[in-house]
């Protein structure tokens, strides 16, 4: 009946470490599942910031376009497209136009490094979970050796470490 002992702190040790390990599986997946969330996440930033350059494009068309209206305006009703009033309208609209494009430009940029951010923060998580696992399977180990070490001790304290001891199959 001594061994019950030793033999539990054997058995109790090697799942500890199969637990640890177990652990350390289950914070791998939570990183590698961090990092997918991070891509995708930039995914949609890349998506966003193509939408802020389409965007600034459109807005340069749309005052190319209002130029060349004032412009065939203004030689429709033989007036000086480029003096006056009508010079006055084409600089504004002009400035306008590279005013929202250079907005859509920023946009743009602060999306992308948006994105960089949300990536970054991604792998850092993922290398919290990791790390995470690593000590959870260290703590496995570090279990399991203190269970062994606890049934070398139950092993000595029930003598069966001295010359004469004869060991009993405590099943049978």
């Amino acid at each position: 009946m001594e061994a019950i002992g030793p033999v539990a702190s054997i058995m109790s040790g090697f799942m500890q470490m199969q637990m640890g390990k177990a652990q350390q599986q289950v914070y791998n997946m939570q990183a590698k599942q961090a990092e997918m969330q991070a891509k995708s996440a930039v995914l949609g930033q890349r998506a966003e910031a193509l939408n802020y350059k389409r965007q600034g494009v459109e807005v340069l068309e749309k005052a190319v376009e209002n130029l060349a209206t004032i412009n065939a305006r203004a030689a429709a009703n033989v007036v000086d497209p480029f003096s006056g009033s009508i010079a006055n309208l084409s600089t504004y609209n002009f400035g306008k136009g590279v005013t929202d494009f250079f907005t859509s430009k920023e946009n743009q940029e602060m999306s992308r490094l948006q994105g960089n951010i949300i990536e970054a923060a991604g792998a850092i998580q993922s290398a919290q979970y990791i790390g995470a696992g690593n000590m959870a399977k260290r703590q496995g180990q570090i279990a399991m050796i203190s269970s062994f070490a606890s049934a070398a001790g139950q092993s000595q304290q029930a003598g069966m470490f001295d010359p004469g001891f004869k060991f009993t199959n405590p099943f049978g």
